[in-house]
């Protein structure tokens, strides 16, 4: 589909996304998600499931999960934040692996596995919320003035004298701020996409709320026999393994732009350097096959239309290369005899 823009005589009408924003997936926006993914290890996952994780004092039925809180950290914290919250991230399930490449934390802990939820839900019926994400300076003055309401050395009074409870609304924000860190050289955690249930002890959630697990094939088969009833109404995906592919294909991608063209292919001489080229156009076509023919079933992260597009362009770029070197080693083999005929 290619809008030319209004005048082109195409109805934006007909074309139009009327996905509700909790909704949108990579189909219809790449970087989007309908679920919200709490990352964590194996063993963890387990025992979130069974709700074995649960602190004494908190009740988890049966067909219930328990997601424990905790206490975001980071350099400079100081213990002004000291809010309890369950964290979830809206990063596409393709990319989730990120997190363990940029996380040595998340590196340790093995965190190949999360439980995920629709965005929706959590929202309406499990008070979750995106992070505040605030300039370093503007985050630290708008915690210190709720920390000073709420430990009640500040009150606000209107134009009346009349004191203002403004507990209630530090209590909802205060959960959810947290610092760009733009000084620091990692500049912060703003890729975590971070959403937030404010808690002091966890969130409870019944089984059939899940709608996402990501763990490694060889471990689907303890989870599933966990879930039981469930599990049919569950995307189970290797999370891991699409963004190898995925990052390797579009690495690949990007190292061949110079080649894309026939006409740079065809002013190519080197036979060595055209086998170089043909050997990663065709690991490029492998992964991106490997990819589209498993894991669209499972995910569909991508537009399957652009991706069999794309392998025949991959296709189509092998055979001309094929093509070149013929061409090439024929030159080379008509020149090297009549070299010798000259002699």
């Amino acid at each position: 589909m290619n809008l030319k823009g209004p005048n082109s005589g195409i109805r934006w009408k007909d074309y139009q996304i009327t996905t509700p924003t909790f909704h949108l997936s990579s189909i219809e926006k790449p970087d989007f998600s309908p679920f919200l993914i709490h990352m964590t290890g194996r063993n963890q996952l387990l025992n979130i499931l069974r709700g074995e994780n649960a602190l004494e004092d908190v009740e988890v039925a049966e067909n219930n999960g328990f997601l424990k809180s905790s206490i975001p950290s980071f350099n400079g914290n100081e213990g002004h934040y000291n809010s309890g919250v369950v964290c979830f991230t809206e990063s596409p399930l393709f990319s989730l692996d990120f997190f363990r490449y940029r996380s040595y934390s998340r590196w340790q802990a093995d965190q190949q596995f999360g439980i995920g939820f629709s965005k929706t839900d959590l929202v309406n019926h499990r008070n979750v919320r995106p992070v505040i994400y605030l300039e370093t300076e503007t985050n630290t003055e708008v915690l210190n003035l709720c920390n000073q309401i709420l430990n009640d050395n500040l009150t606000v009074s209107d134009n009346n004298g009349v004191i203002k409870d403004l507990k209630p609304l530090m209590e909802k924000i205060k959960p959810l701020l947290f610092p760009l860190l733009q000084e620091k050289p990692s500049q912060g955690f703003m890729w975590e996409r971070e959403w937030r249930c404010p808690s002091e002890v966890g969130m409870v959630f019944p089984l059939g709320a899940i709608k996402v697990i990501c763990c490694p094939n060889n471990e689907k088969e303890e989870i599933t026999e966990l879930l039981a009833d469930y599990v049919d109404n569950i995307q189970i995906v290797e999370s891991w393994r699409e963004y190898d592919d995925v990052t390797s294909f579009l690495k690949r991608r990007k190292s061949q732009v110079q080649y894309d063209t026939t006409d740079k292919i065809q002013q190519v001489s080197s036979v060595s350097a055209l086998c170089e080229l043909k050997q990663q156009n065709d690991q490029t076509l492998h992964t991106l096959s490997a990819y589209y023919g498993v894991f669209k079933e499972t995910v569909n992260q991508l537009e399957g239309k652009s991706i069999a597009d794309t392998l025949k362009d991959l296709e189509n770029t092998s055979k001309i290369i094929s093509d070149r070197m013929k061409k090439v080693e024929a030159e080379i083999k008509a020149k090297e005899e009549q070299a010798k005929m000259k002699k």
